[in-house]
């Protein structure tokens, strides 16, 4: 049985991503599964829950706020006994769109023509520190932070908490673990697609043909995702109440292809 870990907050949720990214699992992943979510619980939501509050922001302007709580949950994570060894890092905007096993799930995957920006916003930053602090330990760069699923040992992540004081330095945990503890990655493409705004029907049609993992930007999240979403993935999974999902305001428009860069 292979363990999904969702860490959500339900403030920052468009409408019902979560539900149809766990769908997607149940649907699609090859082999038996088991559900835990972490930091906050939509009512609709019965499964295995960790309740986690999210960090108290900083006024410094521009600060890496959503890093550091991501990196403070993923270390609750890590150490909690309600989570396997080896588990699979989910977001709560991923969809599997056709049959995923889990040899899949391990190959490392990274973004490659990807350039530092140091003086882009915090993100790019963070990327610019991570590489910049593997270099210094002689590791490789690659970068790991693809927008995809994760495979991860609580071991390993204790390790590099540890290791590269991640409860105080705002860097990239997947490229900091795939530098360290993986080799031989690949090309992300084209097993992800990641729409960054809204598409038409004959478009996310298009994107599952081509790609067995969607993971789309805020902007690209429209009633015409969730209707899209609702057809292909209608059956509610053994973590859902009997609550149907909630009508998404907006309008969908045909513009942007599939397969926006990172």
């Amino acid at each position: 049985m292979t363990q999904f870990v969702w860490s959500h907050i339900n403030a920052e949720a468009a409408g019902d991503e979560l539900r149809y990214a766990i769908r997607s699992v149940y649907a699609y992943f090859d082999g038996e599964v088991k559900v835990l979510l972490v930091g906050d619980k939509p009512d609709w939501y019965s499964g295995e829950f960790i309740e986690l509050p999210r960090i108290p922001k900083p006024s410094t302007p521009g600060s890496p706020h959503g890093l550091m709580d991501t990196l403070a949950k993923m270390n609750a994570i890590s150490t909690h006994p309600a989570v396997d060894e080896q588990f699979v890092s989910m977001m709560d905007d991923h969809y599997f769109l056709k049959k995923v096993t889990m040899s899949q799930l391990e190959i490392s995957r990274i973004t490659q023509g990807w350039s530092p920006k140091p003086k882009g916003c915090w993100w790019d930053r963070a990327i610019v520190r991570t590489m910049q602090t593997l270099e210094l330990r002689g590791l490789p760069t690659h970068l790991y932070d693809t927008h995809l699923m994760h495979v991860f040992e609580k071991s390993k992540l204790q390790q590099l908490f540890q290791d590269f004081n991640l409860l105080q330095e705002p860097l990239l945990r997947n490229t900091l673990y795939g530098n360290v503890f993986r080799t031989s990655p690949k090309s992300c493409r084209p097993f992800i697609a990641t729409p960054q705004s809204k598409q038409t029907t004959q478009q996310l049609d298009q994107i599952s043909k081509s790609a067995t993992v969607l993971n789309h930007g805020s902007s690209a999240w429209d009633s015409g995702m969730s209707q899209w979403l609702q057809r292909r993935l209608p059956d509610a999974a053994p973590v859902e109440s009997t609550q149907q999902p909630a009508a998404t305001s907006g309008e969908h428009s045909s513009s942007i292809s599939a397969d926006t860069p990172n």
